[in-house]
């Protein structure tokens, strides 16, 4: 019973804390996506199962931890049982039985020999003689040919590029004919209180992230609004959206680009429903390295 305790707790040891692991680092992910995605309450939930997450991951490591130290004081304990044993064992077979005695020398048989030993008069000794044996082997020279042959030219052969299409929102709401979205500032950069650091309309060359501040009024759940970004008046990245924040209040979104933007002017144009005239306008600028 002892001896499959010992075997099991290693294995128990190891899956908590493998578990624990994993809740640990979806922890982690869930944090960042309550710092980084534009919906505000998708934030908040990411946030709140982020630190769910993280006190289950912290229980389980310590409970692994337990797990470990009882693993290695059981070793520890079985071992000095099985040496205390092996000790034992070796002082009860040192009790070795005694020797054989041997025959009397005096003319008489001796009873204690074995039957089947012959007599030393019986052993014929053998005259062992070592003969030398000399082979000559003919000196005929070998000749081996090794042809080279080419193998054939690997190709590359090009996997077929996958490109997804994904199907734009569609949203049956009505948008209320009050509604607005203003842009209030741009940034590189969000503050602790969800907030612009230093806002401002021209950003360094190789940013790779821009940050749209705006303020929001009669907004309804559900209702589709747009976001298009043109560069030098080309149009460089458009999304579409149903909105999920509240009817009013202030965010943010950004626009990313893992290669940074290119320098250039750009324009922010913003829609509500499927109106093409743009309800807020945002100019910036990415300036010309130096």
């Amino acid at each position: 019973m002892s001896d499959s305790i010992q075997n099991a707790l290693p294995i128990v040891s190891g899956a908590v804390l493998a578990l624990a692991l994993i809740f640990f680092l979806i922890s982690l992910r869930l944090f960042r996506r309550s710092r980084t995605d534009i919906y505000w309450r998708r934030r908040r939930d990411a946030g709140q199962r982020g630190w769910r997450l993280f006190l289950i991951a912290s229980v389980l490591f310590v409970i692994g931890g337990m797990s470990c130290t009882a693993t290695a004081v059981m070793a520890i304990l079985f071992d000095d049982s099985d040496n205390g044993l092996q000790a034992t064992t070796i002082v009860e077979n040192q009790n070795a039985p005694p020797p054989a005695t041997p025959a009397q020398d005096d003319g008489e048989p001796n009873s204690n020999a074995s039957p089947d030993l012959l007599p030393a008069s019986t052993i014929t000794p053998i005259d062992l003689r070592e003969t030398t044996i000399v082979t000559t082997a003919p000196n005929t020279p070998v000749i081996v040919i090794v042809t080279s042959t080419p193998g054939a030219t690997p190709t590359e052969t090009p996997f077929p590029t996958f490109t997804p299409f994904v199907m734009p929102p569609v949203s049956s709401v009505t948008p209320n004919p009050n509604a607005e979205i203003r842009i209030t500032a741009l940034d590189d950069q969000v503050s602790d209180d969800m907030t612009p650091v230093n806002p401002r309309t021209t950003f360094a060359p190789g940013t790779t992230r821009i940050y749209m501040f705006v303020e929001f009024h009669n907004m309804t759940q559900g209702v589709l609004w747009k976001r298009m970004l043109y560069r030098e008046g080309e149009l460089i990245d458009s999304s579409s959206y149903l909105w999920g924040l509240e009817t009013d209040g202030t965010g943010y979104f950004f626009f990313g680009n893992n290669n940074g933007f290119a320098p250039g002017s750009y324009q922010i144009r913003l829609f509500i429903g499927e109106s093409a005239r743009p309800i807020s306008l945002f100019t910036f600028t990415i300036t010309e390295p130096s």
